[in-house]
């Protein structure tokens, strides 16, 4: 009898048009094989901070993420009539265009000689990797490259390549959703992190040894 394998969570984008509680889900069709992290620490006094100055951090990290989502049509039913590939592309970059009833707004007012124009906001977006992995974002590079066509001339495969700014507790107010989602990932991570660190430096040193 062949043991039944865990079910691999898939992941996603998911976005919100404030104050709408309802969420728009983006799922990947498959989990990328890669996801790169760049961290960058955010020092009080800069990168030329000397003293105890050298020491202190301004707030969390800044942290990019880069990651390749693909979309297959022949694998699954993404590529059906109603526009397949071509329907999700459009759903990932409507997380970086202005709604189209807002640039309308904007145009009247503007011809009404309206100074000051309601600004476009992008939605609250998360980057769902895991149950662990939970994380507010914003979508700073985003590149498709689209493979194969049917009749119509619609993609059958494509891959998108995301280039995620994450958004921590240091770049949202207080009043925000992501601000506690962002306290509730960091105070996660230190947890691990307090698993993982060793107590003693016996297994660096030798037994007995010490640092301070």
């Amino acid at each position: 009898m062949t043991p039944l394998s865990p079910r691999t969570l898939r992941g996603a984008i998911v976005s919100f048009r404030l104050p709408n509680p309802i969420p728009n889900v983006i799922v990947f069709q498959y989990n990328p094989v890669t996801l790169t992290r760049t961290l960058e620490v955010r020092t009080a006094g800069g990168g030329d901070a000397a003293g105890e100055e050298a020491f202190r951090i301004a707030g969390a990290p800044n942290e990019t993420i880069k990651l390749d989502i693909e979309l297959d049509g022949a694998d699954s039913d993404v590529n059906d009539a109603s526009g397949g590939v071509q329907r999700q592309l459009a759903a990932l970059e409507m997380l970086i265009a202005p709604p189209t009833e807002l640039v309308i707004a904007n145009t009247i007012l503007a011809q009404m000689g309206t100074i000051e124009l309601i600004p476009p906001q992008a939605p609250f977006t998360l980057f769902v990797f895991g149950s662990q992995r939970i994380l507010p974002v914003r979508i700073a590079e985003f590149g498709v490259t689209e493979d194969e066509f049917e009749p119509g001339l619609r993609p059958i495969r494509a891959k998108v390549s995301l280039g995620l700014k994450v958004l921590t507790y240091s770049d949202l107010p207080f009043t925000h959703p992501g601000y506690q989602i962002s306290l509730a990932q960091q105070v996660a991570k230190e947890a691990m992190a307090r698993v993982a660190t060793a107590s003693s430096l016996d297994a660096v040193l030798g037994a007995g040894q010490r640092i301070l």
